[in-house]
């Protein structure tokens, strides 16, 4: 003992609490590999397999011994009240099943936020790469489903094509598209901080990745890939430590544009893909404008929640209105009224203040967690014209951003703890004042 090193017994944990703990990060992983497949019967909130899998995951780990952090109490009241709006608008609402399936999925998206951000909380360096790992290769795979149908290299190629566009596995090609983003900037990562030519078995990878994302022909992926990826590159450059990283990321951020744009042009080069992409590469569709489109129906769902401050009930307005709002925002403000709609922005609002702040303290999970955070501003600037709300891997993200945030939080009221005397040195103290004996 030296110093003011304090002898604190801490019991060994037991070789069964050891490979419980190595039995869960296996069983997450798996989990997490799993979410490559989220298709379910259109027009239906059932559970994939994946959901089936996590709840039995969180349960597990809170068996084990997971706690909560402290702070995430305030995240979790906004998510609270987000729930209770939802519930009060849908008190009177026409169709109470669609209410209470809506209220049920997005119960289950919250607990799943606060599993996240608990398990990262832990141990941000250990577990976020591992989480990152998993989910690149679930993108992976359904981005090789989705390429290979696109071009109708499997058998059964229309099951996992819409409208002509590529969805994998997932029911909708704008949910398939941005979920691929997250593990294509992660890789980004990995590939600009390589130091040896094994890191070139990424470059597959991430071409797969883009390929994804670009026979998706989702406009809002496309958008959300590029500002995900000059936010992730200025908050790498603003917290670089040397001249060297930052120019080497520089190099690299040059040499990535030039991987998209070769992918982009060798699937124009195909005249099916340069088709619809000259269909889909422009700003407004007729579908956005018009009585009928979405801008309209937004307009129509504000002016109803001023009529109903308490809001209409989740999945009411698309039933009474013919047409989604396509805008996440006014989506969650027309189901819960002001109460969820002004809860669901103080919880964003939070997330981008603090997740900024923590991008910029040096510590364990920096880098990753600007992966997280660029992508989390890059799906929220696309909400503002498709509901994010039920995307699964956006609460993966935001559970990610928070276990560092808390992290940091604990590892800022440690250091400034003032240093505590060993017992040795109390009784020093004593014997001084005169209470030795």
């Amino acid at each position: 003992m030296n110093g003011f090193a304090i002898d604190v017994y801490e019991p060994r944990p037991s070789t069964a609490s050891i490979w419980g703990k190595r039995a869960g990060e296996v069983l997450l992983c798996l989990v997490i590999v799993g979410s490559f497949y989220q298709k379910s019967k259109a027009g239906e909130s059932q559970p994939v397999p994946y959901d089936l899998a996590l709840v039995g995951c969180m349960g597990f780990f809170f068996l084990l011994g997971l706690k909560l952090p402290r702070g995430i109490v305030w995240p979790a009241l906004c998510w609270g009240l987000v729930l209770i709006g939802y519930i009060l608008g849908g008190m009177s609402a026409p169709y109470m099943d669609l209410v209470q399936d809506s209220i049920t999925v997005s119960a289950y998206l919250v607990c799943a936020f606060i599993f996240f951000c608990s398990y990262v909380y832990e141990a941000p360096a250990a577990r976020l790469p591992m989480l990152f790992n998993a989910w690149s290769a679930a993108a992976i795979i359904v981005a090789t489903i989705g390429s290979a149908a696109y071009f109708g290299a499997i058998p059964g190629a229309d099951d996992y094509l819409l409208s002509g566009r590529a969805a994998g596995t997932f029911n909708d090609p704008n949910v398939f598209g941005p979920f691929l983003i997250p593990p294509t900037i992660y890789l980004a990562l990995r590939l600009s901080k390589a130091k040896s030519a094994q890191a070139l078995l990424i470059v597959p990878f991430v071409v797969i990745l883009l390929l994804g994302i670009l026979l998706s022909f989702s406009r809002g992926a496309w958008g959300s890939l590029l500002l995900s990826g000059a936010v992730f590159l200025g908050l790498t450059l603003a917290t670089s430590r040397s001249q060297k990283q930052s120019m080497r990321l520089i190099a690299f951020a040059v040499l990535m544009s030039l991987l998209i744009v070769g992918v982009v042009a060798a699937a124009l080069s195909t005249p099916k893909v340069q088709t619809l992409f000259e269909e889909r590469a422009t700003l407004v569709q007729n579908y956005d404008v018009g009585e009928e489109g979405r801008f309209e129906s937004q307009k129509r769902a504000i002016v109803k929640t001023l009529e109903n401050p308490l809001g209409l009930g989740p999945n009411q307005w698309a039933k009474l209105n013919m047409l989604d709002t396509h805008n996440v925002y006014v989506h969650v403000l027309v189901a819960g009224g002001f109460l969820s709609g002004l809860s669901f922005l103080a919880f964003l609002a939070v997330t981008f203040r603090r997740g900024w702040r923590a991008a910029f303290m040096a510590g364990e999970g920096q880098e990753y967690l600007i992966v997280a955070y660029a992508c989390i501003v890059g799906h929220m600037v696309e909400a503002f014209i498709i509901d994010v709300d039920n995307w699964r891997h956006l609460y993966l993200l935001f559970g990610m951003v928070w276990g560092v945030i808390l992290a940091r939080d604990t590892q800022g009221a440690m250091a400034r703890r003032p240093p505590r005397a060993s017992p040795r040195e109390d009784a020093r103290g004593m014997q001084t004042a005169g209470f030795s004996g």
